[in-house]
């Protein structure tokens, strides 16, 4: 399933409309559209906050056929464009997430 399928299930499921989601995550509803008709995926910052939004992990919305370099280079680029927003809990899981350590991540 595409990460774009993914949401609009997700969606679908929890009664959260495309005017809910673009509110709770901060991207405009047009921006929005788009990438939710779209099988490429949006930057990686774009879907942190779409998986925030819905309450679900990140790693959820990614494809299982990336490759582990490619879905660091993404996150890295997440870290650096919203590191100072995440939340002290957040950036425990995420360290976490990097050190390969197994708590709850």
């Amino acid at each position: 399933m595409k990460w774009n399928e993914k949401v609009n299930e997700l969606m679908k499921r929890n009664g959260v409309s495309q005017k809910q989601l673009s509110e709770k995550s901060g991207i405009a509803e047009s921006s929005l559209s788009r990438y939710l008709h779209s099988e490429q995926r949006p930057r990686m910052d774009i879907v942190i906050n779409i998986a925030k939004a819905l309450e679900i992990e990140t790693q959820y919305l990614l494809d299982e056929s990336e490759t582990s370099e490619s879905a660091y280079n993404y996150i890295a680029t997440a870290v650096a464009r919203k590191g100072n927003e995440l939340s002290a809990e957040e950036q425990n899981k995420l360290i976490a997430l990097i050190l390969g350590l197994n708590r709850n991540v």
